[in-house]
């Protein structure tokens, strides 16, 4: 069993090299450094490590653009250009942390080969959920953020103007649907394929797609629900998981004020409960003494 583990950041390296030596031993770690970021710190980090490579095609991400889904895209093209045979391609955040052992991990992977840990909900027809889609984002930001009360009022004005995204699109002869899902995924090799496939030939998925908010939550989603060969084998919901929390089958996410939560040792009895592989985030200084209570559980098997 060899597992990709393809991972965003931009900060914390203490975090990044705790996180990868608590993964299994016999992965390799693609990792993109946000074009904004020192990338020196991070690869000082790993010197000798052969298991980390830092990918070269770096993008300066903005939080719910396209380019989220271009550094995804590089990700899992580094990791199908280093010609390794991989079972699994899983995305990770550099504040993600591992709830359980590596063993465990491998094993779980192992005892199912077929499911992909890719959710999705269809969006394309009618709901309260939907309506969010129908809406230009050309400047996408989050609440406190200049840009955002001028992105509230281009949609607002649009609103007004009856200007409305589709949320199905006719590319050649097929009629795409839209489906949203999380960009924490674990998936076989052979669906990352066909995803990059889409991503560097289907410039009118992309286009489509392209002023949608958060689409590094649609790209993916949209690519596997649309075709017969992969939409039976990810997870689909037909309604009641339309929050991030829900959307995240083996990472564990909470929010606090309208942000992901920093998790610390508060947490732990709720982390333990909850029985999904990961949790996100923590940080360095603020999350130390939960990750070495985590370590100490996971040592004990």
């Amino acid at each position: 069993m060899k597992l990709a583990f393809l991972i965003s950041t931009h900060t914390d390296v203490t975090q990044l090299k705790r996180l990868i030596e608590a993964l299994p031993n016999n992965s390799v770690f693609f990792i993109h450094v946000d074009k904004k970021a020192d990338l020196k710190p991070f690869t000082d980090a790993f010197i000798g490590d052969d298991r980390v490579v830092f990918i070269k095609h770096r993008v300066d991400v903005k939080w719910g653009s396209i380019n989220e889904v271009e550094y995804q895209m590089e990700l899992v093209r580094a990791a199908f250009d280093s010609k390794e045979k991989y079972d699994r391609l899983i995305t990770m955040s550099g504040m993600d942390y591992p709830l359980w052992n590596k063993e465990r991990i491998v094993q779980f992977f192992e005892q199912d080969t077929q499911t992909e840990y890719l959710t999705a909900i269809d969006v394309s027809t009618p709901s309260t959920l939907s309506e969010i889609y129908r809406e230009y984002f050309f400047l996408v930001s989050k609440p406190g953020h200049w840009r955002y009360p001028i992105n509230c009022f281009i949609r607002k004005a649009l609103r007004l103007l009856g200007v409305r995204k589709p949320l199905k699109c006719k590319i050649a002869d097929k009629t795409w649907k839209l489906y949203k899902g999380a960009a924490w995924w674990a998936i076989t090799p052979q669906l990352a394929k066909d995803i990059l496939y889409e991503w560097d030939n289907n410039k009118e998925l992309s286009k489509w797609l392209r002023y949608c908010m958060c689409s590094a939550e649609l790209f993916a989603q949209t690519v596997a629900m649309n075709s017969e060969k992969w939409s039976e084998r990810c997870l689909f919901y037909a309604s009641g998981h339309d929050s991030l929390p829900k959307h995240t089958p083996l990472t564990y996410i909470t929010w606090k004020n309208k942000e992901i939560k920093v998790l610390d040792i508060d947490d732990l009895d709720t982390l333990k409960s909850n029985d999904k592989m990961f949790c996100r985030k923590v940080i360095t200084g603020k999350s130390d003494t939960l990750v070495n209570a985590i370590d100490r559980i996971n040592k004990k098997g």
